[in-house]
C-alpha cells in the first residue's frame, strides 16, 4: 500500500548501501523450535559469525554502527536499503556506478559515495534532504520591512 505524503511532509531520501552482507543459515521452523528449546540457536549463529575473516567482521560491525547512527540522526527522513554486493543487483549497481570497493552508498539513485568519512556522507544526505523539503520550509522567510 502506498503512503500519501502530505503537503508539508517530506518524502524520505533513499539511501542504498551496497556491501558484503554476512549470511547466516536458518533452519526450517520445526528445527528452529527444537534448537530454541535446546538453547542451540544462538550457538549456531555465533558459529556462523566466527567463520568470517576478521576484516569482514570488523567492516560489518562498523557499517552496522553507521546504519544505527544514520537511523538515529535522520529518523523518518531516510529510507535505507541494504544490498549484497555479490547479488545480481549488487553487481549491477557496482557496474552502473563504476564502483569497485565496498561499502558504497547510493543517494536517490543519483550519486554514489565510497569511503568511511561520515561527514562526507552526511553532507551528501543533507544536500538531498534540503532539496526535498517543501519550498516554504527550505528558505527562511523574509519579514516585511
Amino acid at each position: 500500500m502506498l503512503q500519501k505524503v502530505g503537503r508539508n511532509a517530506m518524502k524520505p531520501i533513499r539511501l542504498e548501501i551496497v556491501t558484503k552482507v554476512l549470511t547466516f543459515f536458518d533452519y526450517c521452523s520445526r528445527c528452529e523450535t527444537i534448537f530454541d528449546q535446546a538453547g542451540l540457536r544462538n550457538k549456531s549463529r555465533q558459529y556462523d559469525m566466527e567463520e568470517y575473516p576478521p576484516d569482514v567482521k570488523e567492516e560489518y560491525a562498523k557499517l552496522s554502527d553507521w546504519i544505527k547512527e544514520l537511523t538515529r540522526l535522520y529518523k523518518h527522513r531516510l529510507a535505507i536499503r541494504l544490498i549484497d554486493v555479490q547479488s545480481p543487483l549488487g553487481v549491477y549497481k557496482s557496474l552502473r556506478y563504476r564502483v569497485r570497493t565496498c561499502p558504497f552508498f547510493i543517494v536517490e539513485k543519483k550519486e554514489a559515495y565510497t569511503g568511511w568519512d561520515k561527514s562526507q556522507l552526511e553532507s551528501l544526505l543533507d544536500k538531498y534532504i534540503r532539496s526535498a523539503l517543501p519550498s516554504k520550509l527550505r528558505s527562511p522567510q523574509s519579514s516585511p520591512s
